[in-house]
């Protein structure tokens, strides 16, 4: 309680500034995002914010663009935008989290955003909530599931406070219906995931949609587990039970010395040792090596999510009365090299409805 009275205190201040501030021709936009910029959801997500800040004008040139995405600030003759990473995936403690926080609201102090963009859950939670019910209006987007449940709207019809955004339907059923159509023969699945923010509800919609009967393919078993060596063993077991894998999220695992272990050098582990299909809940993962996506889009993520703060900024809407959207699914996604060692013929009327991939990020390494 003293905590949050403190940043409201904090914020009574910067709010009067914003208003000063806001007279100004350029608006001033801060951007953290939940992960670091290598990641490749992160890579999804920039495209489609500087495509969307390129639409609106708030971006002159593909240049800014370009120079944004480098260095994390750009000014343009509409705007001043700055980018913070919290870097949630290899610092994930409590005592990591509250650092990087305390860091970004200093930075954010001293900034005075007109508005500020959350990209993902750890974002959207942490520093989200301490701007609550301040005078600075927030715009999420890539929560997993309803953002319901870190108390930054009332309801998904009216919000109520400061805060809106965008969150991640999920098409888990329509990805296991891709893979049944690869794999006709196809009858079980398992579910391998390292055991995060970002995956337990995903991992949770799964399971329910299992229990209903909904999916084409009968859920055995779960894995959610931070431990590489434990992520290794029962996905070698598994895969002489099951006839496909549904891979989720897999970077906040660590080795046997407590050392963070890379999305990537995880992936490739997989991808050499596993020779079972697999399904996962977005783009990211098929660019990594994995075979097949019906795409939970991070482009269309952020760019939804700018679309929705250049109504705050320019057209003076209310994020209390905005409703949090979902944005349209991404196209369905194939990988050819994976394809193509697991012996799955890519031929007919299905190349129509996909995009192919043909590199493998993990594989690279």
């Amino acid at each position: 309680m003293k905590t949050r009275l403190l940043f409201l205190a904090l914020f009574i201040g910067i709010g009067v500034a914003s208003l000063v501030h806001g007279a100004s021709e350029k608006k001033r936009i801060l951007v953290v995002s939940s992960y670091h910029k290598e990641y490749l959801w992160s890579k999804s997500t920039q495209q489609g914010l500087v495509a969307s800040l390129l639409k609106y004008r708030y971006l002159d040139t593909t240049q800014q663009a370009a120079a944004f995405t480098r260095t994390d600030y750009v000014e343009s003759s509409k705007a001043v935008i700055k980018k913070e990473w919290m870097e949630t995936k290899s610092a994930n403690s409590q005592a990591a989290i509250a650092a990087t926080t305390q860091r970004i609201m200093n930075v954010l102090r001293d900034f005075r955003p007109d508005l500020v963009m959350l990209g993902d859950d750890n974002a959207a939670n942490y520093i989200g909530n301490q701007l609550l019910d301040t005078a600075t209006p927030v715009v999420f987007w890539g929560i997993n599931g309803l953002p319901l449940k870190y108390g930054l709207v009332d309801s998904m019809d009216r919000p109520g406070h400061n805060v809106t955004g965008v969150w991640q339907q999920g098409y888990p059923k329509e990805s296991l219906e891709l893979l049944h159509k690869l794999v006709p023969g196809a009858a079980t699945f398992a579910i391998l995931a390292c055991d995060s923010e970002t995956s337990r509800p995903s991992i949770k919609q799964l399971q329910v949609l299992a229990r209903e009967g909904q999916l084409p393919l009968r859920l055995v078993e779960t894995v959610a587990t931070n431990s590489f060596e434990e992520f290794k063993i029962r996905s070698l077991g598994l895969a002489r039970k099951v006839d496909a894998f549904f891979v989720l999220n897999h970077d906040t695992m660590k080795d046997r010395k407590g050392n963070h272990v890379d999305m990537l050098t995880v992936g490739k582990w997989y991808l050499e040792n596993i020779t079972k299909p697999e399904a996962s809940p977005e783009d990211q993962f098929v660019l990594e090596g994995m075979l097949l996506t019906a795409n939970d889009y991070g482009y269309n993520q952020s760019y939804l999510a700018f679309e929705m703060a250049y109504d705050i900024l320019e057209q003076g809407l209310n994020p209390g009365r905005m409703r949090p959207r979902t944005p349209a699914r991404g196209p369905l996604m194939i990988n050819k090299k994976r394809a193509a060692v697991l012996g799955i013929p890519l031929h007919g009327e299905l190349l129509k409805e996909v995009q192919l991939v043909d590199s493998s990020a993990a594989l690279k390494r």
